[in-house]
Order: C-alpha cells, then structure tokens, then sequence
C-alpha cells in the first residue's frame, strides 16, 4: 500500500508558520535595546568580578582566612573609591587653575622668542605660529579637563550597582558556575569548568604583571616628578600607575599632565618630565609588558590593539581599562573550540580552586 506523500508548504504557508518566531524574536531583540545599559553593566560587572576574585584567592592563600580576605578586598575598594574624588580630584582641580592662569603668559614669552631667534639667526625656523594653535588647543583643553575632573566626583547609581554586583560575584563565584553548568549539557560541563580553569590562570598572569607595572610606573613618575620638583608628584604617580591598567597607551596618558604642569614651569622641567616618561615607558614596554602579554596571558599585540578598539568603542573609557581582560575571556573561549585542552581532567575539580 504506497504511503500519500505530503504536500509541499507554500511559501504563503511557511511565512505564516514563521511568523510567531519571528515575532519573539523582534521582541527578543527589542527587549535587549532596551536593556543594553542594564547588560552593559552586567558585562562590566563580570568582567570586574573575574579580576577581583583573582585578587581575592590571592588574599586568602595568604592570610588563610576566607572571611578576612573579603573584609580586606571590600574595605581598599571603598578607600579607593573615596580617596580618588575626596583627596586627588579637588587637588588636580586647583593645579589646573594654576594652570590656566599661567599657560597663556608663558606660551606668548615662547613666541617672542621664537619669533627673536627667526630673526637673528635665519636658519632657526619661526615656530610662532604653531605655537598659537598650539595654545588655543591647549587652552580648550584646560578649559575642559576641570569639568571632566568635576565629572568624576559625581558616583552614579550604575557605577555603584557595577562594583556591587562585581563584589557579590567575586565573593561567591560557584553560584554564577552552578547557574552556567545548569543551562548548559551535562557533556559540556568538563569543557566549562576548563574555560573557567583558563580564564583564571590567563587572568592571574595578567593581574600579577599588571600590578608589577603599575607599582614600578607609580613609584618611579611618583619618586621622579618630586625629584624634579613637580608639583604634585605624590597624586601624579598614584595616576600614572593607575592609567598603566590601559595597555600599550596607558603611560603616555598618565604623563600629559605632568608634562602640562611642568610646561607653566619652564622648558627644560618639560623636557626632563618628558624623558623621565619616555625612559620609564621603554622599561615598561620592553620589561613589564612582555610579562603581561607573556606565556599566562599570551596575547599578540595586534590583538591588544584590536582589543582596546572594540571595547572603546562598545563601552569608552570602560573599554579601555577591560579590554585585556576582555580579550582574555574571548580568546580563551576561542582557543578551546579550536586547538587542544592544555588543562588535565585533575586540574577540572573546581575552577577556583585548582592550582
């Protein structure tokens, strides 16, 4: 008895069967716009929880005591967050009044004597006139940096929330791998416990040689500005060790300040603060950053740069401070589904616990 074969749904038919699918899914994607600042803050959250519980598990290995750790972990997060608008901000503020007030003054004794030295001898050129867009540049952004620097000292509600969901990740992990393994297959779960294995010993290389950076960039700009009798030198190195968190960028960033201030000074002090910056930055870049970037981390620079490209422009400034460990998380996920596990099944009992 030959079996009726079906007919074949019309293309009428198939987009009426579609079409709810597609309906959720529109609202799947409506829904998502709408909480994309809600699901940025989750990323950042997670990204920040992962450095933090690597902080963490290095705490507790050396005090021993889990409850401890946490107590210190969550009490120099706070002093942080307040010293830096409280203390460095209001400082940085009164430095760049100075410093306006003083810029216009120096920079028109910079072009009479550019403009003097054209004239007597001929074969120096007349930097006069790049020296005035030079000033209108400068004095736009002197003009800018104390509303950017006011900015910070106003704490908003979704930085607040970050750090919190950051911490409570941080503190108790096993509940955000409990809630992973539950939606994923039973056969995928040794794979999830080894990219989460990875991450951590990715990220533990990269926060040890990060922290090594940003002690040596903050102690030398710190111990050198003052020796140069820069003003401020204590908050100016405490910010460039911070701004070496940005990789490849950071250190010139930290140094446009001090080189600012040391300009209403005279132009040998901002010549010697910019070699002091360039030495230092040739010691990071050919020392501490192979140790970042080195065999734990193993990352290219091209991806680094591509890295801090993306995350600028999916989250700005943010961006930039997460995108090695972004970069990280991506390539760690990338390198499991395309070469061979480097982990033994030993190392997969409990991802942040195995050594």
């Amino acid at each position: 008895m030959s079996q009726k074969q079906l007919p074949t749904p019309s293309l009428g038919d198939k987009l009426i069967q579609g079409a709810p699918l597609a309906v959720i899914l529109v609202l799947c994607l409506v829904i998502i716009y709408q909480l994309r600042s809600v699901l940025e803050i989750i990323a950042i959250a997670i990204l920040l929880s992962l450095i933090l519980q690597t902080i963490l598990y290095r705490l507790e290995k050396l005090l021993k005591l889990r409850w401890l750790a946490i107590l210190i972990l969550a009490i120099s997060i706070i002093c942080l967050t307040i010293l830096f608008p409280i203390v460095i901000i209001p400082e940085l503020l009164q430095e760049f009044q100075k410093l306006s007030l003083k810029l216009p003054e120096y920079l028109s004794n910079l072009t009479q004597q550019s403009q003097n030295l054209h004239l007597k001898y001929h074969f120096i050129p007349n930097i006069s006139q790049p020296i005035a867009k030079f000033n209108h540049y400068l004095d736009n952004l002197v003009k800018y940096l104390p509303q950017l620097l006011e900015g910070v000292l106003g704490i908003t509600l979704e930085a607040f929330a970050t750090v919190i969901l950051a911490l409570y990740i941080s503190f108790d992990p096993q509940f955000l791998v409990a809630g992973l393994l539950r939606v994923t297959p039973r056969c995928h779960h040794q794979r999830i416990k080894r990219i989460l294995q990875t991450m951590r010993l990715r990220l533990q290389g990269w926060m040890n040689g990060t922290f090594l950076a940003m002690l040596f960039l903050g102690m030398g700009i710190g111990i050198g500005l003052w020796i140069l009798g820069i003003p401020l030198s204590l908050p100016f190195g405490v910010i460039a060790g911070l701004f070496e968190v940005i990789p490849l960028f950071g250190s010139f960033i930290g140094g446009f300040l001090p080189a600012l201030i040391a300009l209403t000074i005279s132009p040998v002090k901002l010549i010697l603060v910019l070699g002091l910056f360039l030495l230092l930055n040739q010691i990071d870049t050919h020392i501490f950053q192979p140790i970042v970037v080195g065999q734990k981390v193993n990352l290219h620079p091209i991806t680094i740069v591509i890295a801090i490209l993306v995350m600028s422009e999916l989250l700005g400034v943010v961006g930039l401070i997460f995108a090695i460990p972004a970069a990280v998380v991506f390539i760690t996920i990338l390198d499991e589904f395309t070469s061979q596990p480097t982990l033994s099944e030993s190392d997969l009992l409990n991802p942040y616990e195995a050594e």
